[in-house]
Parts: C-alpha cells; sequence; structure tokens
C-alpha cells in the first residue's frame, strides 16, 4: 500500500498532498465567487439573491474538471513545473487551473455549435 501512494502522491505525504488540495480548492472557490459578480441579476436562468447552491450547480462540470487539473498539477508539480509542491504552489495551481478548466468548457460549448 505504501508503494501505491507514494506513486500516487509523488513524494508528497499524505497530509500535505491533502492540505494543497485544500489550498487549491480554495483558490477554486475565489475564482467562481469573482465571476459570479458579473453575473445578470436580471437574467431568467438566475437567481435574483446570491445562491451559492446555484453557483455550484451551475458550474459543477467546470468543477470537476477543475478538481481532476488540480489532483493532476499537484501530483506532476515536481516533474512538470519543477516545483516543490507548497501551500503557495497550490493555491496559484487553484486559481489558475479554474481559469483553464473554465476556458476548455467554453471552447466545448462553442465546438458543438
Amino acid at each position: 500500500m505504501n508503494k501505491f501512494l507514494n506513486l500516487v502522491l509523488g513524494t508528497n505525504d499524505v497530509p500535505t498532498y491533502l492540505a494543497a488540495l485544500f489550498f487549491a480548492m480554495l483558490g477554486v472557490v475565489v475564482i467562481l465567487l469573482l465571476k459570479s459578480n458579473k453575473r445578470d441579476k436580471r437574467s431568467i436562468n438566475t437567481p435574483f439573491v446570491f445562491s451559492f447552491k446555484f453557483l455550484i450547480i451551475d458550474n459543477l462540470k467546470e468543477i470537476i474538471l477543475g478538481f481532476l487539473l488540480i489532483v493532476i498539477a499537484l501530483r506532476f508539480s515536481v516533474e512538470y513545473a519543477g516545483v516543490n509542491l507548497t501551500m503557495w504552489y497550490a493555491l496559484g495551481v487553484g486559481l489558475s487551473i479554474q481559469k483553464l478548466s473554465g476556458y476548455i468548457s467554453k471552447l466545448e460549448l462553442s465546438a458543438r455549435k
């Protein structure tokens, strides 16, 4: 089991990896909240009063994609970016990956049209 965890988490221990994941997900929440400020309150597709539940449901696909990209970016931080896993790096990953995941989602929607 230790070998499996070492392969999945790389050189990081479980608490470090989970803490990094926490800070990366904080970055995701920050980006989503900033994005929600741009919503059209008069639109029939969005509630007039802010709803965290609506925010999550409306962006669920983007959140899941972002989460998967975060897990990959955290695991391969040394191999991919040449950076040891730190909480600052994890927060940066969360902020930037969420933007990337939104961009990918927009590309997918435009490709379907």
